[in-house]
């Protein structure tokens, strides 16, 4: 026999709108840092950060731990291949590109990632989490930096300070402040492949994938 004083679980639903898991074709996002908050979209967290912050972290919610250093260097599937396909095997991607060039593909790279990181993981990195994006844009150019041949023989402290510089100019494109997905990279440089160039770049640099 049930008991009358039990009852169905209420569905879980977005933080900031309000919309049901049931009535969203993908699954609700948990916010990276308490695991706790739910959300529809990079909008609606956006947009509830302010609101979300002051009890984000509270005792007895703590951010996941790190994965275990042993898988650092997992690859998402048919990373090999088409590494091998695009021509980007020997590490020197960059090398054969003028300055400015370099400068935009780091920056791509890492919106891309931290897009990529969202959409398929829940993580919220720099603007998707409310946060200021360059700080994890100087981590990812230190990554960049710890790694052999992925940086051309001319970078140094000065070029880097340039990248940081046009990173948040604010005035081109290729700018760490606003958010990017595939299909904005595919027509800003007319190159169909061009989303998964930057994430194989984006997995040299940080030595695994998103997935």
């Amino acid at each position: 026999m049930e008991d009358p004083q039990r009852s169905t679980p209420a569905p879980s639903s977005c933080f900031n709108c309000s919309k049901l898991q049931t009535e969203l074709p993908e699954p609700l996002k948990r916010c990276s840092k308490c695991q706790t908050a739910l959300y529809c979209s990079r909008e609606c967290q956006t947009v509830n950060w302010k609101s979300h912050k002051t009890t984000c972290r509270l005792p007895g919610s703590a951010p996941p731990p790190n994965p275990p250093q042993g898988s650092g260097s997992r690859h998402n599937p048919g990373f090999e291949v088409m590494n091998g396909m695009l021509g980007l095997s020997g590490d020197d991607f960059l090398h054969k590109l003028p300055e400015g060039e370099v400068f935009t593909l780091l920056i791509d790279c890492f919106r891309m990632r931290v897009e990529d990181e969202y959409s398929f993981g829940g993580n919220t990195i720099g603007i998707y989490n409310g946060d200021k994006p360059l700080p994890p844009f100087k981590k990812f150019l230190s990554l960049a930096e710890s790694r052999q041949a992925i940086l051309p023989s001319w970078w140094s402290p000065e070029k880097r300070r340039e990248c940081e510089r046009l990173a948040v100019n604010g005035n081109q494109w290729s700018d760490i402040n606003a958010a990017v997905e595939k299909s904005d990279i595919q027509d800003h440089y007319n190159d169909n492949m061009m989303p998964m160039k930057l994430r194989i770049l984006g997995e040299k640099i940080y030595g695994k994938g998103f997935m």
